[in-house]
Parts: C-alpha cells; structure tokens; sequence
C-alpha cells in the first residue's frame, strides 16, 4: 500500500534530488531580534516603538539543497546605537546588556553577513535564497534600519529574493491539501500539525527559531509539488518592473484593523504626499488585527517617494509599503471598497489617548502633537516610569540604566539626600529635592511640604566636597558651582576665580580641581587630566586654592 504523502517526514522522507525542484544551490533561514518594549498601563512610557526598533540578534543557517543538510550556522549579537535594551526585551529574548555591550553595530552585522556570502557562495558562484519566516525582516527591519543609518546594503539584501515560510505554508494547504486544519502559521502550531520537532536547545531563540524552521522547510520540500519553494519574491525584479512601467500604484499591508480615510490621509500628508485614490481590500478574515490596501497618486515619481515609508508607523503599527500596478487593481476589483470615513465604534480607546481640538482627530497617548494637524496636545501625559532617576548633571535616565546616559555617572552613586522626595504620582514618579514644594516635571504637590534646611552637620562628610558653600541667609548647602543659593537666590558672600577651601581639609591634596562643567563640579584628583564624572578636560582656573600653610610633620 501506497504511503500517504501527508504521512511524509523528514525523517522518513527522501531528499535524495530536490535540487530539481528548489532552482537554488543554498537557503539562507534568516532570523533577527529587535529592541521592544510594552507598557499596558501607559502607553506614552513605551521607549521602542515598533518605527525605531534596532537589530541586537542577527542569526542565520544555510541549507545545501542538493543533500538538505546545515552546512553553515552563525549567530551575530548587535548592540542598538538609538534604543535601550528594556527589561520587557530581555525577558522575551533572553538577551542581556552585558552580552550586547561588546558586540559590534548593525552596520558591522551585515558587514559579517556579507563577509560570509561572498567568500562561501558568490566566489564559488553558487545560487542562493533567502527564507524568512514571515516578510517583516527583509521587507521592513533591516530596509528601514539602514535607510535610518544611512547604510549601504548589499546588492542582494537591498533587491532581496525570498520564499516566506507563511506563504509556502498557505500555498501548500489551498493547492495541495485543504483537508488540513491549520490554526495558525506560527512554528508552534506548524511543528504541532506536521509533528515535528520543535528546537529548543538553549542556545538562543533565533537559533532555535532557524533550526525549527529548517525541519518545516525540509518537510514541504520531501513532497516535490512544483509551487513550493520553486517561485520566490523577488523585489529587484519587481521593482524594476515597476519603473519600467512607471507605475503610480503602491500596495499598503499591515494597516490597522480600524483605520479610517482620514487617517491614512494625514499619514501620507505628514510625509509630505497626498494620493490620488485609495483603496481598502475588503478582510474576509475578521480575527486578523491588520488590513491591506492601495494607494494611487498623480505621478511615478509621487510613487517611488510613496515606497520610501516603508516601515513608518501608523499608529503603533509598521506599514509595508512594496510596488504594484494597475493589473493588480483590475484583477482585485471585486475585492476593494473605500476606506471607511469614521472609525468602527469597537475602536479601543487606550488610557491616555486624546481627540485633537482643532481638528478632532484620534491621536496616541504618546504623541505631543497632532498627527493630522500639528496641534499640541492639551494634557500631554508624563513620559517617566517607576524608577526612573536623575543623575547629578539632570539628566533623565531610564530603570535599566546603571550608568546614565550622559556623563556616564555610576548610579550606585546617586545619594538621595535627607528630604528628597518622589512624586506621588505613578505617572511621573521623578525624584525632587527637598526644597521643592511641586513635583519639577508634573507639578504635583509635595505630599510632606515641611522643609527645614540642613546645616552642614546634617551631611556626611563626604557629601560635603571641596568649594562648596553654605548660605549665609538660610544655611542651605550649595554645590561649588552655584553663584547664588539654590533655595533663597541670595547671591554667595565671596566670589574667587578659582574654588578655594581651608587647610586642614584630608580629603583635598594640592594641584586637585573641580570640574567646571556647571552641571558636575566633580572633585578630582591632582593627577587626572579629565574630570572622571563627565570627561570634562581640566583647565587652570578649576584648581583648588588651599588658603593657610599646612604644617609638615
């Protein structure tokens, strides 16, 4: 009795010349993991979006489709340049700042990528593909985050060639075998449906994510159908296809659920275009959170600006922005309708989102300005979490920073001193001093106002530094930099060129300085040329002066 070719697999399955159906010497798996965060609670906290994400994991397996086996596998870690790596990000990926803290750019990333093609593949002129699972890493990321850093991508990242895992799945399943139930196309549930193997060795999700994705590659293959992962996307010939034609018409995919005309209007109209004509493909799967669709404007040129968005948000959503035609619109004419004018009432209004007075349109919690518009937003909500601290020089530094981000501060040595308070609001939560009665971000009041100002016998000796002064009017401690009292304004009683001190002082050696940065008035040592705190060079003028002989013994 014949085997049932849905019984196939891997394992028992055949790959003795599936060359002959896969028109390609090698298969790339590519898989990456970005910079995310979430914020439920308040959405305006969120510090990546979906628009600024960086690369931190850039892995990748090669097939040889001749024997169907691994023959290369490299796992690139990448530190962002523009965005934290958040706690939410380390718990889903399981990548931490101390791994990424060494690694190298995304420019050095795809440096490494290419290094291995050229030598492994184009010097030995074998033929190869691209295989993703799902279309956001070539279609979106990596184009969007070069475009960013103004990097050059390699002639076959930029007019890539690739088979999406999810697309070969539906093709396989709408073609071949209909009777299979597929819930979703994530690797869980295809693993689950085909009984395969699910990787989790440990050594790091896109590992896993690419060798997972190898199983379901070779269990499609062992089938031989003619469609599967015989045809892929090619975007350079796409795209050259559609200069040719000098076609107007681009595709929108990932628009959300709800969107409305005006909406997809002021997006374009932000980015300084306006399209001709849209229009919505009517969904036919209610449970999907996006929808697709076409614009058309007056000019090619308009056009090609038009592909220049992909990527860009609306809303919290990244766009795909790729090429089509007017065949395209034809062929789907049963299938388009108009944008709707106003948004479904099962819209989700988020805390903190806000309905722009001028002009009435929905904006995000986070935005400060409206997106249609321009307008400010009336009750801008605070951007701070629980947690969040300021360093010594004012800045504003996030939970995960041990160090802060400007003068590289140790955080550990952040003193809070005796009346600081945080704000109560759990909004805001910014650390103020003592003397404030309003929170300095959000002006909520002090909860504990009583305020009386230390002396210096209130302070530990080392939080009393060299040149700092006490005011004459209300005794108020102030830092060697102020010229005039922090908490009356009364101006300081002497003024000298340089900071000056008494002898007798142990912790002050001759030749220490202070730093003149005004934001630091660090203390350092005679022997250091920049201020260890904030790397401010040393200068004559910042030298202690110690007045009164120091007795030698």
């Amino acid at each position: 009795m014949d085997q049932d070719p849905y019984e196939i697999t891997p394992a028992s399955a055949s790959f003795a010349t599936p060359a002959s159906i896969i028109p390609f010497d090698r298969l790339i798996v590519l898989h990456l993991e970005a910079t995310c965060d979430e914020n439920l609670t308040n959405p305006a906290a969120i510090q990546v979006t979906k628009e600024n994400a960086e690369v931190i994991e850039l892995t990748f397996v090669v097939i040889d489709t001749t024997t169907m086996q691994l023959v290369h596998e490299q796992r690139i870690l990448v530190r962002p340049e523009r965005t934290p790596l958040t706690p939410f990000c380390t718990q889903i990926t399981g990548i931490t700042w101390s791994q990424l803290s060494e690694a190298g750019t995304f420019k050095d990333a795809i440096k490494d990528l290419d290094k291995y093609i050229q030598n492994e593949m184009v010097a030995k002129k074998l033929s190869f593909c691209f295989v993703t699972h799902g279309g956001w890493i070539l279609r979106i990321q990596i184009s969007r985050e070069a475009r960013d850093k103004n990097i050059e991508l390699p002639g076959y990242l930029a007019y890539y060639q690739m088979f999406d895992l999810k697309q070969e799945v539906q093709r396989w399943q709408m073609h071949h075998h209909p009777e299979v139930s597929l819930r979703t196309t994530s690797l869980a549930d295809l693993c689950e449906t085909f009984q395969l193997e699910r990787v989790t060795s440990k050594k790091s999700i896109g590992v896993d994510a690419c060798l997972t994705i190898v199983n379901v590659i070779r269990y499609l293959a062992a089938f031989r159908y003619q469609d599967i992962f015989v045809r892929p996307i090619d975007y350079g010939a796409d795209l050259q296809q559609f200069k040719t034609e000098s076609s107007k018409i681009v595709r929108l995919a990932g628009l959300p659920y709800e969107v409305t005309q005006g909406e997809l209007e002021a997006w374009f109209s932000s980015n300084g275009l306006r399209p001709a004509m849209t229009w919505m493909i009517q969904a036919t799967d209610h449970a999907k959170p996006s929808v697709s669709g076409f614009a058309m404007f007056q000019s090619h040129e308009d056009a090609l600006r038009g592909l220049a968005l992909n990527g860009r948000c609306l809303g919290d959503r990244p766009i795909e922005v790729s090429v089509s035609n007017e065949r395209v619109i034809e062929a789907a004419a049963g299938l388009l309708t108009q944008f709707p004018v106003q948004a479904n009432s099962r819209r989700r209004v988020r805390p903190g989102d806000w309905n722009c007075p001028n002009c009435q349109f929905h904006n995000f919690a986070s935005r400060r300005n409206c997106f249609k518009c321009n307008a400010e937003n009336p009750n801008p909500v605070p951007t701070s979490t629980p947690g969040d601290w300021t360093c010594t020089c004012g800045f504003h530094n996030y939970p995960s920073r041990t160090h802060c981000l400007k003068c590289n501060s140790d955080r550990s040595r952040i003193s809070i001193r005796p009346g600081d308070w945080f704000c109560p609001n759990q909004e805001c939560y910014f650390q103020n001093f003592a003397s404030r009665t309003s929170c300095y971000r959000c002006h909520t009041p002090n909860p504990n106002p009583t305020y009386t100002p230390p002396t210096a016998s209130q302070y530990p000796e080392a939080q009393f530094r060299a040149g700092d002064w006490l005011c004459p009017s209300c005794s108020t401690h102030n830092f060697a930099t102020r010229q005039v009292c922090l908490n009356c304004g009364i101006g300081r009683p002497h003024s000298s060129s340089s900071p000056s001190i008494t002898s007798g002082s142990p912790n002050v050696k001759p030749g220490d300085w202070i730093c003149s940065n005004e934001a630091c008035g660090f203390h350092n040592f005679a022997k250091r040329t920049h201020c260890a705190r904030c790397g401010n060079p040393a200068d004559t003028g910042s030298i202690i002066t110690v007045t009164g002989a120091i007795e030698q013994p």
